[in-house]
């Protein structure tokens, strides 16, 4: 594995971006639903339909960034051994 771009902090990173996304996802789909229970009064409702989707599409980008980032590929080092 390459040293410079696989290494352990860059790893940490991606997975504290996964917890984080999937964190606002939870929060968004709180929201949404606390939106929901607040039916009765219009202005809060209005206020936790709109923070709700955003709040879940910023989620889902951190979800979707910290996944994807960097594939790890294994190499392997030795040489095939010729005259075999």
């Amino acid at each position: 594995m390459d040293q410079k771009e696989y290494s352990v902090p860059h790893l940490l990173q991606d997975i504290r971006e996964l917890l984080l996304g999937i964190a606002l996802i939870l929060f968004a789909i709180a929201l949404i639903l606390l939106g929901l229970a607040l039916r009765n009064d219009f202005n809060s409702e209005i206020l936790y339909w709109i923070a709700g989707p955003v709040v879940l599409a910023y989620g889902g980008f951190h979800t979707w960034n910290g996944w994807t980032r960097r594939e790890v590929i294994q190499k392997n080092d030795e040489s095939p051994k010729q005259g075999k």
